[in-house]
């Protein structure tokens, strides 16, 4: 490959990893630019809490019910 092929591949390369870095870290849809603003990054984030929190909170009545069980 010459440097030409190269250079075109490098800038396609780099298009699509800026696309993917928009699309990651920019502004959620319908989002204004103020104190409320979130990524979409941030609010996976914040999704993702919200489950983890929500499922050790069902894994702790599963673990409170077998002590309650085995007693």
């Amino acid at each position: 490959m010459g440097k030409l092929s190269n250079f075109v591949i490098g800038i396609a390369l780099g298009a699509a990893v800026g696309v993917v870095i928009n699309y990651l870290f920019g502004p959620a849809t319908g989002t204004e630019f103020n104190q409320n603003y979130r990524s979409r990054f941030d609010q996976a984030l914040a999704e993702g809490e919200r489950a983890a929190e929500e499922h050790e909170a069902e894994l702790r009545r599963q673990l409170a019910a077998a002590k309650k069980q085995a007693e």
